[in-house]
């Protein structure tokens, strides 16, 4: 019988991290159908889902991003007639009741596009790595509850303003109407994004403590590499530009380009760590001409979100 959830895996060379991953979705109380896509791994991925006969192995022979990775496994799940797809890091190990607990959530409030859980940092589960995402006055998302000891975490169930894509459940229903990702994030603020189209959509975020999960913080991109400090930089102009008031939006893309370009980039050659500044450099360049698209959108009279992140088409 098919499962109506199905469990997606995004991965590039994580053959390290996805026996732990893999083993943990393979204990989980609830069946699902679970898919790992692979973004052109040079590593031994392939032999080591291998190990694992029920997981779908979904080859794009390139690295997509994650945004559009996770995409490719979302439309066959739409297709599949699934209600509930979850998206979960290579370096993310679900608790068993994890997926119980989060479609539970989800039934029991119809209004929840996404639901998430506690995530907990993998080398130290004493602590929390999220609950949830929140945003400043500046559109800048950060972790709900980060680095807050779980013996002193006294968070109830309810609304949260997005919900992190290394560990979240969809609403099927939700991603019909509202889309997919978007694939011009690529990695990082997609989540967000998804989180503030199905918020205008109808659709909430949903923080559900009981879904623990834990995570290995960094592992599947880094943690400070220049390529997350650039997509980081870059991809918050772009959510801001498209979800922020165009009178908030417009300074802070033009106060972040500076920032960037001006102050944290010479920060980081006196570091003697020039990668970072270019990569501080290349994303305020970027963010500043996502800026500029969405702007001129809101000229012409539409939304400042691009068009392409509005379907679940191919």
């Amino acid at each position: 019988m098919p499962s109506d959830v199905w469990i997606v895996v995004v991965n590039w060379n994580g053959e390290a991290l996805l026996p732990r991953c893999l083993g943990a979705l393979a204990r989980l109380s609830r069946p699902a159908h679970t898919v790992v896509v692979d973004n052109g791994s040079t590593d031994g991925s392939a032999a080591a889902v291998a190990r694992f006969p029920s997981v779908e192995w979904l080859p794009l022979g390139q690295n997509t991003g994650f945004a559009a990775a996770n995409n490719a496994a979302l439309r066959r799940a739409l297709a599949a007639g699934a209600r509930f797809v979850a998206t979960v890091n290579p370096d993310v190990e679900l608790a068993p009741d994890w997926l119980d607990q989060l479609v539970a959530a989800a039934e029991a409030h119809p209004e929840a596009g996404l639901l998430g859980g506690t995530l907990l940092f993998a080398d130290d589960p004493s602590r929390v790595n999220s609950t949830g995402l929140v945003l400043d006055r500046y559109g800048r998302a950060f972790d709900r509850d980060f680095q807050v000891p779980l013996a002193e975490l006294r968070r109830p169930d309810g609304p949260v303003a997005g919900v992190t894509g290394g560990a979240a459940l969809l609403r099927a229903d939700m991603l019909r109407k509202v889309g997919l990702f978007d694939p011009g994030y690529w990695a990082y603020y997609e989540d967000v994004d998804l989180s503030f189209r199905a918020a205008a959509a109808g659709f909430g975020s949903w923080y559900a403590g009981a879904a623990r999960a834990l995570h290995g913080f960094g592992k599947s991109f880094g943690a400070d590499s220049p390529r997350r400090r650039q997509l980081l930089a870059r991809n918050h102009l772009r959510f801001a530009a498209a979800h922020l008031p165009a009178w908030r939006a417009a300074p802070v893309a033009l106060g972040f380009t500076a920032l960037r370009a001006l102050v944290r980039a010479p920060l980081e050659l006196a570091r003697g760590r020039p990668a970072h500044a270019l990569a501080h450099w290349r994303g305020a360049a970027e963010g500043a001409v996502e800026a500029l698209g969405a702007a001129a959108r809101r000229v012409r009279g539409g939304s400042g979100v691009p068009s392409g992140a509005e379907t679940t088409d191919p």
